[in-house]
């Protein structure tokens, strides 16, 4: 090929990332260049598909965050200019449990000496990772969750936001029972314990919510603010998003609020647990 056409073509290119970030940050669907697809043997051969080490979400019990992931597949694949079909299987180099599979689309850019690809889909899907412990904030009304995050992944705001709003709806009484809980445990005061039952009681979240504004334990407060507010504020807001994507930030802000305190009030009581035990040992030690 002309210098001149090549020229042309390195102009265009498309954007260039590495494979590690195209399986592990990006969704599917667009054609990528890649710097690092191909490991060379030598000028003349083929370049050897490279399996890059991955830094992912495990959701297993044992790990519950972000570990190495390895390939565990060892046939070599040989880059071409041609389109190759592919499946890559990843697990956790930590517990070896958890798997993630890619579906992928590679070849070899001759012009430019560097590889193409496109990721088709993987599974577990694309997207910000869910814990154990928002899903069992959720309750009864796990699926209404799961299909909220499903709809953010897609982009879809509008949809999302809905889901998330009736997930709150259905479990603001199991919420402020687990807030009470880490008040009770975190010795809030009687009269904060009976603001919290009276906004369980109450039917509709805004008012819940506005009835409590000095009742939420401190080692909930996200930011120095009460996290049944901040859900408040981005549901009214989100009942007013005309564009999809305006919603899409609040669902996000949304599912991002949940998750936070529902590790809060896992820690917290987690954190009490231990400090009675530790009490317990010494008075049972004389």
């Amino acid at each position: 090929m002309a210098e001149g056409e090549k020229t042309a073509r390195s102009s265009t290119r498309i954007q260039t990332i590495k494979f590690e970030d195209l399986l592990s940050k990006y969704p599917a669907g667009e054609m990528y260049a890649i710097a690092n697809l191909g490991i060379s043997r030598s000028p003349s051969s083929s370049p050897i598909l490279n399996k890059p080490r991955l830094k992912l979400y495990c959701p297993d019990d044992f790990c519950s965050g972000v570990r190495f992931f390895d390939a565990h597949q060892t046939p070599k694949v040989a880059l071409t200019e041609k389109w190759s079909r592919l499946f890559l299987h990843y697990s956790c180099s930590n517990c070896r449990g958890r798997s993630k599979i890619f579906a992928i689309m590679a070849r070899w850019n001759a012009v430019v000496d560097e590889g193409e690809a496109v990721k088709v889909g993987e599974w577990p899907p694309f997207g910000p990772q869910v814990s154990a412990r928002v899903i069992s904030i959720a309750g009864q009304s796990k699926a209404l969750f799961l299909m909220g995050h499903r709809a953010e992944i897609q982009g879809l705001g509008i949809g999302a936001m809905v889901y998330y709003r009736k997930l709150i709806e259905n479990q603001k009484n199991h919420i402020i029972d687990e807030i009470i809980r880490v008040g009770r445990r975190n010795h809030s005061s009687e009269p904060q314990i009976e603001k919290l039952k009276a906004a369980r009681d109450e039917k509709e979240f805004k008012k819940a919510v506005e009835t409590i504004s000095d009742a939420i334990p401190q080692v909930l407060l996200i930011n120095g603010y009460n996290p049944l507010a901040l859900l408040e504020q981005a549901l009214t807001k989100g009942s007013y998003a005309e564009k999809d994507h305006d919603a899409l930030r609040l669902a996000a802000a949304i599912r991002k609020i949940l998750t936070e305190l529902a590790e809060r009030m896992a820690r917290a009581l987690e954190d009490q647990t231990d400090l009675d035990e530790a009490v317990n040992t010494i008075l049972q030690h004389d």
